[in-house]
């Protein structure tokens, strides 16, 4: 018996050496294929777009905005930026889930100290699997799984892991149109007594976010863009609840035609899903107003060392005006 044991723990031991063995050469693979692979510019990220402020000067940001398409079709931070001098970035992106918009937050936030995060609420509803929740964080150790497919395009500056975030995107996150395609709003924002449910991973996620930003002292405000098709009187009504819950500044736009006056059938690009420029105009016009209105912020205009604001502002409206034109040919 004794002889059988001993057979049956060595056989056991060399298995676990063999295990041990095969995931360590695993990671360290892993590791170095992700090192490889990694982007070494924020250009070559994806949602490049919204990973721009990584490529912005080191605590320069104002507001930060998170969301989703409602957040990069609604703000423009040139335009905040021409009439206060307020500085701003959108990190929007299609679809945006909640542990990717903590994921921006985390990452934005080592390198800025705006006073005001806004957070689109749209997102507040939207469910996201714990498969998301594991590849989001795994990305961050193993990058090789969100960039795998680059291999296709490496060059020698991927080969010395030197990271650089040199690419500074001109419009700040916001994404132009300039389509027009009216909605219908006969029943947008129809009065309810009801209220949409808030799922607990999506609640678990807002309370990392809303520490996270009490952490690093910025104040967090719930926003909701305005969209015949992706708002309504329930969802409202949940946000409503739950800003106050959580002792939260909540702005809903869709019931503020007077202070941010959307005209359905010129404002929006594409039924009422999201706004055009002219819409994001307004939108923006009232939250410049709104965050001067503060009294927290410098004027940055005259300020040498944000020179590149202005010619950003210059080259927006120089390449807004060719859209322009070439729509009227």
């Amino acid at each position: 018996m004794k002889y059988f044991s001993e057979r049956f723990n060595k056989r056991f031991l060399k298995n676990a050496v063999k295990a041990v063995t095969f995931v360590l050469i695993l990671a360290v693979l892993l590791c170095g294929f992700s090192q490889i692979l990694m982007p070494k510019t924020n250009k070559d990220m994806r949602d490049k777009s919204a990973n721009g402020f990584l490529g912005e000067m080191p605590n320069s940001i104002d507001v930060l905005i998170v969301g989703d398409s409602e957040s990069y079709s609604s703000v423009i931070p040139l335009q905040m930026w021409h009439e206060h001098g307020i500085t701003s970035y959108v990190c929007g992106t299609p679809s945006q889930t909640l542990d990717y918009s903590f994921d921006f937050l985390q990452r934005a936030l080592e390198e800025q100290s705006p006073k005001f995060v806004v957070f689109e609420t749209n997102a507040i509803f939207r469910p996201f699997s714990v498969k998301s929740i594991i590849l989001t964080n795994a990305d961050k150790v193993f990058p090789i799984y969100r960039y795998h497919d680059r291999w296709k395009k490496l060059s020698l500056r991927d080969f010395s892991f030197n990271v650089n975030n040199d690419y500074v995107e001109n419009d700040k996150g916001y994404r132009i149109e300039i389509g027009v395609d009216a909605a219908d709003s006969k029943n947008y924002m129809k009065p309810s007594a009801e209220k949409n449910t808030v799922r607990k991973k999506n609640r678990f996620y807002l309370n990392k976010i809303a520490a996270l930003c009490n952490e690093k002292g910025t104040e967090l405000i719930f926003m909701s863009m305005p969209s015949t098709r992706n708002w309504n009187s329930q969802k409202h009504n949940a946000v409503e609840e739950l800003s106050k819950e959580m002792n939260i500044e909540f702005i809903d736009l869709n019931v503020m035609n007077k202070e941010v006056p959307i005209d359905w059938t010129k404002d929006t690009k594409d039924k009422g899903d999201h706004l055009n420029y002219s819409g994001a105009c307004k939108v923006t016009k009232y939250l410049g107003t709104f965050f001067a209105a503060k009294n927290v912020f410098e004027d940055h205009r005259q300020d040498e060392s944000y020179n590149d604001w202005n010619k950003a502002y210059d080259t927006f409206i120089t390449n807004y005006e060719k859209r322009m034109k070439a729509k009227r040919k």
